[in-house]
């Protein structure tokens, strides 16, 4: 059996280094790479190409080439554009010194399939030629996303360049099976280290003071509410409290808005979760050293209290029952599960006046502007000019027709700023009626302080693979403008990167949100991660994922309201702690470690929360909570030494669970 099993990770092997030479490499190799050479020739003065590249200022294919221009070409004029600057390429550009494009190296990135990553590799390839003036080409691989297959092909030699990952739980299996490149020394010379990022996405990159990775964004929910509601129930906006606001006061408005509903259908707020509301009020899963759980606390049992009364005391939040049901009986279109889709279909059919939701979410709304109101609006416009309307402004026909023509090809293209005064001319009251109007807060705590718990999405080199050097390059890319401002630009969360976050563009620079959806450039993006974003809670002797299976399933029968908070508490810590007992018994190097955090031997027969002392260890999190609610100002957090080593033998996944309990704040962005 163990030859079967050799024979077919080799055979494996070999089928993945067959893809990635023959397959992936498809025609659209040259057309990228091309694009690439065409842009960087029409954009850059002739006396500031890079030496190598100098050749392209005597293109007859570039001269009066609008750069812009390039991603507006249709299919066929792409084609037409690329074959005449090729044939001129393979001609005299190489005979004047043009580097060769077919022997360009070829970076193999497995990351998912958003449409973005198409951009994102164009972004690179010009950011590679401008900066180190040769081609490199990359390539997205969606297919090959799981851990394990990941780690099997790297060691076998045929893995990705990059690979994708997400939080530190993940950045540490790839680093303990020996696949990810230490860039530290590098990333501090080249201006990708870790002081370049919010301290709380750190841990995604980093482990025990060494970097492996960089961020491609980060991941957490902030609170949005229809604004038109607050307004017609006469309730302050959420972003009106300068210093966060209660669970207490969410209830409060909560209640007001429900008022103000005649068909008594409304709730108040939806995809508040118990994991996030028990750690944002002080509780902590572990102790300081991570060698026992202090889940069952009086803090962590009055948070889980204040999550469940939401739903069956004060009522301001549904329960998964009763969210299911409004779904079913046409209260939204759902395309998916209950549980999965409700509160976004939900909110967005106005059966709930807030939501916890992050920034990727705009998409969806601007589609729904967009057809509601804008592009009819437009149309009318454009009928009442065909009729012989005179135009308000000179060229108003031209600029409604390429407004109306980019937001139906796609809402992230960039209207011109001409385009987008024209098509908020066209809105009349009655149109802006139709518009879904939304506001953007921090999401209440217990304590009143805003907490996130946050991770990023990063990118780690493949320490074995033949382009290493490249794709370390590409680790670099990440830390600039171009691609950062390309993932706020395109509202894919936000970036890593705060200065980049913070400019006076605000959060996402070009385009500018949709009418009434502005908030979606709010400084409560950056606000969360800057202030108030904490890294994940790990411990060395469990794994992230397995921490998910164990307490997803108790936080799932509290929200369904079969068990009580005490009791949640209590099982929580002691699966927790059986689970830590259980793994330093099967490993004695874990087991070796334990006693070394703990400072005394392990004792199999006594419970580990004895063993581990009385009390946790006030952690950073606690501390910052303790002076929130006493009025003192919270200490400036710091990039903390994470603590994210997994037992070889408990590998760590993503967490998945019903967005109703929200124990997996580990979603990828």
């Amino acid at each position: 059996m163990r030859w079967i099993i050799v024979g077919l990770t080799a055979l494996w092997g070999l089928l993945t280094a067959f893809a990635y030479v023959v397959i992936l490499p498809d025609r659209t190799r040259d057309e990228g790479l091309a694009l690439a050479m065409m842009e960087v020739g029409a954009a850059t003065p002739p006396d500031l190409l890079p030496a190598s590249l100098r050749p392209l200022a005597d293109c007859p294919e570039l001269k009066g080439l609008d750069p812009g221009a390039i991603g507006r070409w249709t299919p066929e004029e792409r084609r037409r554009r690329v074959a005449s600057f090729m044939e001129w390429y393979d001609g005299p550009g190489r005979e004047a010194g043009l580097p060769d494009l077919a022997s360009a190296p070829v970076l193999v990135w497995s990351t998912d399939d958003n449409p973005a990553r198409r951009t994102q590799n164009h972004l690179f390839r010009v950011w590679h030629l401008r900066t180190f003036g040769e081609p490199c080409d990359i390539q997205t691989d969606p297919s090959n996303r799981d851990i394990t297959k990941t780690i099997v092909q790297c060691v076998a030699g045929a893995g990705p360049d990059v690979i994708e990952a997400y939080g530190p739980a993940e950045l540490s299996q790839f680093v303990q099976a020996g696949v990810a490149l230490d860039v530290t020394e590098r990333a501090g010379r080249e201006g990708f280290g870790v002081e370049r990022v919010f301290p709380a996405a750190v841990s995604s990159m980093a482990l025990e003071g060494r970097q492996y990775a960089f961020p491609c964004n980060v991941g957490y929910t902030v609170l949005f509410y229809h604004r038109d509601l607050f307004e017609e129930a006469g309730v302050t906006e959420p972003s009106g409290y300068a210093a966060g606001w209660t669970v207490e006061q969410l209830i409060s408005d909560a209640e007001r808005l429900m008022a103000a509903d005649p068909s008594g259908r409304r709730y108040g707020v939806m995809g508040l979760g118990a994991w996030t509301m028990a750690l944002a009020s002080g509780s902590t899963f572990f102790n300081e050293p991570g060698t026992a759980s202090f889940y069952n606390n009086p803090r962590t049992v009055a948070a889980l209290r204040a999550y469940q009364d939401l739903m069956y005391a004060q009522r301001v939040m549904p329960t998964p029952a009763e969210a299911a049901s409004m779904a079913s009986s046409g209260g939204a279109n759902m395309n998916a599960g209950a549980e999965a889709a409700s509160a976004s279909s939900l909110f967005a059919a106005k059966l709930t006046a807030m939501v916890s939701e992050g920034r990727w979410s705009y998409v969806s709304f601007a589609q729904r502007n967009r057809d509601r109101a804008i592009v009819p609006a437009m149309q009318r416009r454009l009928g009442e000019l065909d009729a012989g309307g005179a135009e308000r402004t000179p060229g108003e026909r031209r600029l409604l027709q390429e407004a109306t023509a980019s937001l139906l090809e796609d809402v992230l293209l960039p209207l011109t700023p001409e385009q987008f005064a024209a098509m908020e001319a066209c809105l009349t009251p009655e149109d802006r009626t139709r518009l879904v109007r939304l506001g953007v807060a921090h999401i209440p705590t217990v304590g009143g302080t805003p907490w996130y718990e946050a991770a990023a999405r990063v990118a780690i080199v493949n320490r074995a693979g033949p382009r290493s050097e490249h794709a370390t390059r590409f680790l670099r890319f990440l830390a600039s403008e171009e691609y950062n401002e390309q993932i706020n630009q395109t509202f894919d969360s936000i970036c890593a990167v705060p200065e980049f976050c913070l400019d006076e563009d605000g959060i996402s620079g070009p385009p500018a949100p949709l009418p009434g959806l502005e908030a979606f450039d709010s400084r409560v993006f950056a606000e969360a991660m800057r202030e108030y974003a904490h890294e994940w809670e790990l411990s060395p002797f469990i794994g992230r994922g397995r921490l998910g299976t164990l307490v997803g399933p108790v936080l799932e029968q509290l929200t369904n309201n079969v068990i009580g908070p005490a009791e949640a508490a209590r099982v929580i810590e002691d699966r927790i702690n059986e689970q830590i007992r259980a793994n330093i018994l099967r490993d004695e190097a874990l087991r070796a470690e334990w006693e070394r955090r703990a400072g005394r031997a392990f004792d199999p027969d006594r419970p580990l929360r004895e063993q581990a002392g009385d009390s946790p260890q006030r952690t950073q999190r606690t501390q910052r909570r303790d002076a929130a609610e006493s009025g003192l100002n919270p200490p400036v957090r710091r990039p903390s030494r994470a603590l994210c080593i997994n037992p070889p033998s408990m590998p760590s996944s993503a967490l998945s669970a019903s967005s109703a309990v929200n124990s997996s704040p580990g979603a990828v962005g």
